[in-house]
């Protein structure tokens, strides 16, 4: 989900813990690059930033099973391949439908 879906949603919550846990499966914020929060924060700390993820860039929640794809097929092409198949739950089955798109 894109953060203009998820942070007006039940999932808003998901940025005081960088994640959320739904019906068992846990969902991770993420920035562009597929780098969870915690990731992103440490980045940040030793760039002497103040933001894990700087306002303005992208910062989706994924399910954290997803995670490699998101970072081995990009953004773009995970977005959309999720999008064309809103119906996969299966890291499996969403890697095999990235790699024929």
């Amino acid at each position: 989900m894109t953060e203009e879906v998820w942070a007006n949603s039940q999932f808003s919550i998901a940025r005081y813990y960088g994640g959320i846990n739904i019906e068992g499966k846990k969902y991770i914020i993420v920035d562009k690059l597929g780098r969870d929060l915690f990731e992103c924060s440490a980045i940040a700390e030793k760039e002497g930033r103040d933001k894990a993820i700087e306002p303005g860039e992208p910062a989706d929640l994924i399910r954290e099973d997803f995670k490699k794809l998101y970072k081995k097929y990009g953004r773009d092409k995970f977005i959309e391949a999720l999008e064309a198949n809103p119906n996969i739950h299966e890291p499996k089955w969403l890697e095999k439908v990235l790699k024929e798109g």
